[in-house]
């Protein structure tokens, strides 16, 4: 079984944690008093409603696009929903093709079923040239693609025509995108569900709606696929709390846009001092251009870079080749990284 130890962060009370692209903005307390309120909703000697009609009703209008609550399910975490079609597709015999770096999830559940993940190693920035993605989909013969757009951890995304392209290509298996960064983006693929019948996309409530500790994500597909794969998952897996506080966020869905708004306005003033910084850096350090609440970076001064940020009580996450990712904090987090990061690569201190 992979060894899924690269998943799990530990976090410390009094330290800043931009290591897992959680939401750096808090629920307004008003809001938070409505979530608070609806446990009283709730009868806790019985099971949770296995079919969260509300939630998907409310989360198909925030889609659009003509999309309904049967082109839905709701799971524990978009996580629930990839292994569900990875454990339907995946097993000894067959393969599953992403992008490297991508999502490590993907490994994990394809291990679990004993197939094959086959990888596409993507430019030094992120860039991933779509026809030799697909070139090499059809040489190994793939069973399913999967891939996160934006991409995690790189923030690279492709363009709606690629990701159609891809689809297209691959008309007799399943095309997965996984869009748990698409607010920041806001490019969607999700408005096709309807045209391909092999395209499946996955959400999440955990970014940019700030709702992570629910664990709710969804799978969106067309309303016979939504059927398939609605059969196969495991009742009871999100939680009478998780649903409640989520129909009460879903009621607010301009506070999602919003918040969005203001970290991708983050985002771009962040990604511009850390050029600064690179461009001034006494040790090489490099920093890319991102499309998710997150900015990748690479140095081969990772050790300086780790144990210095570690001393001024900032974790971010760390790879296991030259590579990092920085999630985007509150302005106060993000003032102390970007000092700390200078008095680590520009003036050589801690």
């Amino acid at each position: 079984m992979k060894d899924i130890n690269s998943y799990i962060t530990l976090k410390g009370q009094n330290e800043i944690n931009l290591n897992s692209n959680e939401s750096s903005l808090r629920i307004e307390k008003e809001l938070l008093g409505m979530m608070k309120s609806s446990f009283n909703k709730i009868d806790f000697n019985r099971y949770p409603n296995n079919n969260n009609v509300k939630i998907k009703e409310l989360y198909a209008s925030y889609i659009g696009d003509e999309i309904t609550k049967d082109n839905i399910i709701i799971g524990n975490g978009s996580d629930e929903m990839l292994g569900l079609i990875i454990n339907i597709i995946i097993d000894k015999n067959k393969k599953l093709l992403t992008v490297f770096p991508d999502f490590t999830m993907y490994d994990y559940y394809v291990s679990m079923q004993g197939g094959k993940i086959v990888k596409y190693q993507s430019n030094r920035d992120g860039y991933v040239d779509v026809d030799k993605f697909i070139e090499l989909g059809k040489k190994e013969n793939v069973d399913l693609i999967m891939f996160s757009n934006p991409n995690n951890p790189t923030g690279y995304a492709f363009t709606l025509e690629e990701v159609k392209k891809v689809v297209e290509a691959f008309k007799d298996i399943y095309v997965v995108v996984d869009e748990a960064y698409y607010e920041f983006y806001g490019e969607s693929i999700v408005g096709e569900i309807n045209k391909y019948n092999n395209l499946l996309v996955t959400r999440t409530l955990s970014k940019a709606w700030g709702l992570a500790a629910l664990r709710i994500g969804f799978l969106i597909s067309n309303k016979d696929n939504i059927k398939k794969f609605n059969e196969n998952r495991v009742p009871y897996s999100v939680s009478s709390l998780s649903q409640v506080v989520a129909e009460v966020a879903l009621n607010d869905q301009t506070r999602a846009r919003e918040d969005s708004r203001k970290i991708v306005e983050e985002r771009e003033k962040v990604y511009e001092e850390l050029k600064k910084i690179e461009k001034e850096a006494a040790l090489e350090i490099e920093f890319f251009k991102s499309k998710a609440n997150y900015i990748f970076g690479r140095t081969l001064y990772k050790e300086a870079l780790i144990h210095g940020l570690k001393m001024n009580g900032i974790n971010i996450r760390d790879f296991q080749d030259d590579s990092f990712r920085i999630t985007i904090g509150s302005p106060f987090e993000n003032s102390k990284l970007l000092q700390s990061l200078r008095r680590i690569f520009v003036y050589g201190g801690e």
